[in-house]
């Protein structure tokens, strides 16, 4: 029986390939088609997102490059070993942030890692809370995942919240897990178990 959260949706945009609903909410893999949404919305939150995403060029931000990292997007989410999930609001179609799971781990690990970001005008209204457990519950059901895993800047409290609050344990320190606006930062690390999330 599938977890609580989340639906498959029946009816797909065009610029779709998979979507998933929420309360309030669009899910959905994306098609290169989309790059110019995906790259007003980085432009919109290059310095927001700086102090705690990945170190990016300035051809990062544009649209030929956005193109190519969909294209790869739509490649390695057939391929199994991504699940690249742009949140949207349902009544607007506005794109608002991301979560994705990577590393995928199969065999005797079944695991993964996730990583999330959202929009700077959209933070403190419960959307990330609500996309991570769908986007979860859905990775849980559809991967069959036994761990998910998330990694975080120690100073980064919206997000240790967000991880509490969702249920995940606390693990320890990923030392110099990622290269974050200038130079490898450590990382707090949590995990939660497929049962955690039942």
């Amino acid at each position: 029986m599938p977890r609580s959260g989340y639906t498959v949706a029946k009816n797909r945009n065009r610029f779709e390939v998979l979507a998933l609903e929420t309360e309030r909410l669009r899910l959905a893999v994306l098609r290169r088609s989309e790059a110019p949404r995906v790259t007003e919305y980085f432009r919109k939150n290059r310095e927001f997102h700086k102090a705690f995403a990945q170190t990016h060029t300035d051809d990062y931000f544009t649209v030929s490059m956005q193109k190519k990292y969909l294209a790869y997007d739509y490649n390695s989410f057939l391929e199994g070993s991504l699940v690249p999930l742009w949140i949207c609001l349902k009544e607007t179609g506005e794109i608002i942030g991301r979560v994705s799971f990577f590393n995928f781990a199969f065999g005797g690990m079944m695991s993964c890692a996730c990583g999330y970001h959202l929009d700077k005008d959209h933070t403190g209204k419960g959307y990330m809370t609500e996309a991570l457990k769908g986007a979860m519950a859905f990775v849980f059901d559809e991967y069959r995942m036994h761990r998910i895993e998330a990694f975080i800047l120690p100073e980064n409290e919206p997000s240790l919240n967000l991880v509490k609050r969702l249920g995940f344990h606390y693990e320890g320190q990923r030392i110099s897990y990622m290269h974050i606006n200038g130079r490898y930062r450590d990382h707090e690390a949590f995990y939660m178990l497929e049962d955690d999330a039942k």
